[in-house]
């Protein structure tokens, strides 16, 4: 009996290295583990699109797994793509954002289906954006005219020298109404009120009929607390945010040194035993 079901990961700064891909000693771990039975979560707080090509060298096509986006507002089933969960930024909310977001001089995108949407063809990060995501750039006249359906989460960019003050003025005129956190030193996402990483693993906790003990949980950055701290094993990368490390049960090695696969050989000895 495996003591663990679910892995959950998060992409940036976690499963994939400083040159955004998945090193080939970590993927050859996590397919072996997939091949004892335990199902892979890419848990990002990136759109559902932006998780296909991973999800594909990690051999989810064959095995199976779970999709859990915009920092846990929207959970699929892979490949099936049966949506899980799904929760919205409400409409009455949007214009705010947006406005708060101008007033600060914050970069400001946000998505429809297939595009990260911007209005200012200089918004900052965008293009980095679009380099994880694989994703296309759509440039309209105004984000408060254009969007007018309820996006799961707006994405802020500022430069990392302000991204403490400019997040906690962000944050005053929404009190607990939104829930407001960074995701990279230069991102801010902004989704409905208690959604996180957590919330999106317990619709799939749920699915299952499992527990959260079942769960082994690797991040690094603060949209990755809430999932360590409801896993059953959290694991922080070597090159996480202070907090994340101290709530972690694991301080694992970073993105750069194979720290998943390392844990993963501590936990699943089998696998080393299968190289």
């Amino acid at each position: 009996m495996l003591k663990y079901k679910l892995i959950a990961m998060d992409m940036d700064g976690t499963l994939t290295n400083s040159q955004k891909e998945i090193s080939e000693e970590t993927k050859q771990a996590l397919i072996k583990v997939e091949k004892l039975g335990v199902k892979l979560v890419l848990a990002s707080g990136r759109p559902t699109p932006g998780l296909f090509k991973e999800a594909k060298e990690l051999k989810m096509d064959q095995y199976g797994g779970y999709l859990l986006s915009f920092n846990g507002a929207n959970v699929k089933e892979y490949p099936s793509m049966k949506v899980i969960y799904n929760n919205v930024i409400n409409k009455k909310y949007i214009l705010p954002i947006i406005n708060n977001a101008k007033a600060l001089n914050l970069g400001i995108m946000t998505y429809d289906e297939n595009n990260i949407v911007i209005d200012n063809p200089k918004t900052y990060k965008v293009e980095y954006e679009q380099k994880i995501t694989n994703m296309n750039i759509k440039e309209v006249d105004d984000l408060r005219t254009y969007v007018d359906y309820e996006p799961n989460k707006f994405l802020l960019s500022v430069p990392k020298e302000y991204i403490k003050t400019q997040l906690e003025e962000f944050k005053l005129p929404f009190g607990d109404c939104l829930s407001i956190y960074t995701s990279a030193p230069f991102y801010i996402e902004v989704v409905s009120k208690g959604i996180n990483k957590a919330e999106g693993l317990k619709s799939i906790v749920e699915r299952l009929k499992i527990s959260n003990k079942d769960i082994i949980a690797f991040g690094d950055e603060m949209n990755d607390l809430a999932m360590l701290q409801y896993a059953g094993w959290g694991v922080a990368m070597k090159n996480a945010v202070k907090p994340v490390k101290l709530i972690a049960d694991e301080v694992t090695d970073s993105n750069d040194e194979d720290g998943i696969a390392k844990s993963l050989y501590k936990i699943f000895p089998e696998i080393l035993e299968d190289s």
